[in-house]
């Protein structure tokens, strides 16, 4: 886990110094909020179907400020034709993140019939 963290740390902080603009391709699905996006990082983003046919969101977040950071996060699960599934399973979830500490997250579709997802991430209100 300290390893994690410390590679996490060393990649974001060789970006800054290099003054490297183009980091890897961030995934189109995910979405966070521009008020932690400098203090967060998702990574190790994987949406695997479980033995039961469901699609399985896996994320790891880590707090990359020197300070605790509350966030709120939500998966939003979509059918085939790209409409969002209903379901009072998509509501925000609140993590508090200790200092440069990292945090899995999992969230499971509620049909076996969903294709995709969206995650979305916010600043905790």
């Amino acid at each position: 886990m300290k390893k994690l963290l410390a590679i996490a740390t060393m990649a974001v902080a060789a970006a800054a110094i290099s003054g490297c603009s183009t980091l890897p391709p961030a995934d189109t699905r995910v979405t966070v909020a521009a008020d932690v996006a400098g203090d967060v990082v998702i990574s190790d983003i994987r949406c695997p179907r479980n033995q039961a046919g469901f699609l399985t969101l896996q994320a790891n977040v880590v707090n990359v400020r020197s300070g605790e950071r509350g966030v709120e996060w939500k998966v939003a699960w979509l059918d085939a034709d790209g409409v969002e599934i209903e379901t009072l399973l998509s509501s925000w979830n609140k993590v508090m993140l200790a200092p440069n500490e990292i945090k899995g997250l999992k969230a499971t579709a509620p049909r076996p019939d969903a294709a995709d997802m969206r995650f979305y991430m916010r600043r905790l209100r």
